[in-house]
């Protein structure tokens, strides 16, 4: 009889030890799928552009763009708010004519991120023209038309000669750029007041400091967005495209 007894225990335990060594099949299939959604996330972190601007007005004309054209996810940072940190993870930033250049200056000037700027005071700041090389035709000067100066080049998007940008005479902005800038398009006539121009990545600025990523100056002026033309918007896709290597 305790032969049995002692039987019947060990058979017992070993039921036992068995029970707890077994790791139920959900769970195993819940740890395998957890490292499948963090991958899809850093996919997505490529797909972004930094918006230093507003998310209303004209603004918003451009960030819709830039989602349904191009794609991109956009992150909006006002200029009040902005630190170089915010940056970080994009693949594109974009400063809209809507800031206060002081709040921006030259923050980006050594972020390996290609930047494109709308605000004219931003290219004397950041090296892109000299000092005070920069304005705007607005009042009895405002315009619709620019000239293309390097038709071959991706960021003409095909056209040539002069082109209406604007639908009606508006405000648009333009900069004298440095002797190793790209000039795409001026004021018609004007050939130093530059309405589209850029900076390849490691060329020298102004100031003689090598460019740290691609920079590219557009005329577009906050308010002028819904005035565009489909050409002016061409213009703007290709500018997107370059700065970020498309």
């Amino acid at each position: 009889m305790k032969r049995l007894l002692g039987s019947i225990c060990i058979v017992m335990m070993l039921f036992t030890l068995m029970a707890c060594n077994t790791v139920p099949a959900d769970v195993n299939k819940l740890a395998q799928q957890q490292p499948s959604g963090n991958t899809g996330k850093n996919q997505n972190s490529g797909k972004k552009v930094l918006f230093v601007g507003r998310d209303s007005g004209g603004d918003a004309l451009v960030i819709k763009r830039l989602k349904e054209k191009h794609g991109l996810e956009v992150t909006v940072v006002a200029d009040k708010e902005l630190k170089v940190e915010n940056a970080n993870g994009h693949m594109l930033i974009y400063v809209s004519e809507s800031v206060n250049s002081g709040k921006i200056k030259d923050i980006f000037v050594k972020t390996p991120i290609p930047v494109i700027y709308a605000e004219p005071q931003s290219t004397s700041d950041t090296g892109m023209t000299d000092v005070d090389s920069f304005g705007s035709l607005v009042g009895a000067n405002a315009a619709k038309t620019i000239q293309i100066k390097d038709s071959k080049h991706p960021l003409a998007a095909g056209l040539q000669g002069n082109i209406d940008v604007y639908k009606d005479n508006g405000k648009m902005g333009f900069a004298i750029p440095g002797k190793e800038a790209i000039v795409i398009a001026t004021v018609p006539n004007e050939e130093q007041k530059a309405t589209i121009f850029a900076y390849e990545k490691g060329v020298k600025n102004v100031k003689g400091d090598p460019v740290a990523a691609r920079e590219l100056y557009f005329y577009l002026f906050n308010g002028e967005e819904i005035n565009q033309t489909d050409e002016g918007w061409k213009l703007f896709d290709a500018a997107v495209k370059w700065a970020t290597g498309k």
